[in-house]
């Protein structure tokens, strides 16, 4: 059953006869392949009746980069002095200068997953939904469960496994996390396979009339 607004599936428990409308899909995204599969999955849901995707990305906080030190490059002799214990005219040493301070070490990250998100994300936007791109860093769970629930996503869109810190833990324990939330219905894709029509697991929506 296709609405004005928004996806709509039979809900849960109602014998086919309320349908839960959804309109806001949160797709957590990695660096991996596996993008690529749930934008194809994404793509499927946007023609189907979604109107607003928000395109997530998790990472570790970048620490900062401290300036390489090159040492002395004159010898100077040892001896006593006035202005240093043991070599004259050596200043104690100074604090740590940085190369890239954490502040632009978290800009210059930010900007990296922007565009990697904008390029993601680019098949759906001929499609005409509202396509938003956010980064976050710290847990990957944590961090999904908590945006899902502060914007109040209808479905959370996700693939199963992959490499880096979030893509390691969307193996098992990310996806574990985000599906007993109850914070949303979650969609799991699969590697290599594209999944049902409705293969919804998860938390569960309040039917929409």
């Amino acid at each position: 059953m296709q609405h004005s607004r928004g996806l709509a599936l039979p809900a849960e428990g109602s014998g086919g006869k309320e349908h839960a409308v959804i309109e806001k899909l949160l797709v957590p995204l990695d660096q991996s392949s596996l993008s690529e599969e749930t934008i194809r999955v994404v793509k499927d849901l946007v023609q189907m009746g979604v109107e607003d995707v928000t395109l997530f990305t998790v990472s570790d906080a970048p620490k900062p980069t401290r300036r390489r030190r090159t040492g002395l490059r004159t010898p100077l002799p040892i001896g006593t002095g006035a202005t240093g214990p043991f070599v004259p005219d050596v200043i104690p040493a100074s604090a740590p200068v940085y190369a890239e301070t954490r502040d632009q070490a978290v800009e210059r990250r930010e900007h990296e997953l922007l565009e990697f998100l904008d390029e993601a994300g680019r098949p759906l936007v001929h499609r005409r939904p509202i396509v938003h791109a956010a980064v976050h860093f710290g847990d990957p769970a944590k961090e999904i469960i908590d945006y899902a629930k502060r914007e109040g996503v209808d479905l959370i869109v996700m693939a199963m496994h992959g490499r880096s810190r979030l893509r390691r833990g969307l193996q098992g324990s990310v996806t574990s996390a985000v599906v007993h939330s109850g914070v949303a219905p979650v969609l799991v894709v699969p590697p290599g396979r594209v999944p049902a029509k409705r293969p919804v697991r998860g938390g569960s929506r309040r039917p929409k009339r």
